[in-house]
């Protein structure tokens, strides 16, 4: 069984993002690695942590704890990232599954990229049999209108409400804030 965090676009624009809210993303990236074993969690990463040197510490302690950490890029779907994994692993003869995975998804821009406009967006993770989570507390806003990262982010949540509704999902994807709310294989 298999946890896997999809870190899409994790270090996106921190810039428009405050402070606050960046610290408060990357201090539950970590507790992940507390609460996680490293033997069954796999850490998926637009390779955008190359500019970000939290997440590259991050990333170097995920690696020095046993995790697999794989980047990938915008143009690669699921199922090339699912190749990777297989080919680094091909000794252990496991196939990752919508059975046998739990998928994480955190990173910015949680109404668009996380959501539905890339490629390892939750909606095609969901159109491939997977069931998928959502951590707020591991996602951030800057795209939407609003005037603080309250307003983005409370749009944002109504986006992924109606997305969700409107497209049968309700089964299909659980939202959280905490992570240690998550599900996850031991």
């Amino acid at each position: 069984m298999y946890n896997l965090i999809l870190l899409n676009h994790f270090y996106g624009y921190p810039d428009l993002i405050d402070k606050t809210s960046n610290d408060i993303r990357y201090a539950q990236l970590l507790r992940l690695l507390d609460r996680f074993d490293s033997k069954n969690t796999i850490f998926f990463s637009s390779n955008d942590w190359r500019n970000d040197k939290r997440l590259g510490s991050i990333r170097k302690i995920a690696l020095a704890e046993d995790f697999t950490w794989i980047d990938y890029t915008d143009e690669e779907t699921i199922e090339n990232i699912l190749n990777t994994y297989e080919k680094l692993n091909d000794s252990i003869h496991k196939k990752i599954s919508p059975h046998n995975t739990n998928v994480i998804i955190g990173g910015t821009n949680t109404a668009g990229c996380l959501l539905r406009n890339t490629n390892v967006a939750a909606i095609n993770w969901i159109n491939l049999g997977f069931d998928v989570q959502i951590c707020l507390s591991i996602c951030a806003d800057y795209q939407l209108d609003g005037i603080n990262s309250v307003e983005k982010n409370n749009m944002a949540m109504g986006i992924l409400y109606n997305f969700v509704k409107d497209n049968n999902a309700i089964n299909k994807v659980d939202v959280y804030y905490d992570v240690t709310d998550l599900r996850r294989y031991e």
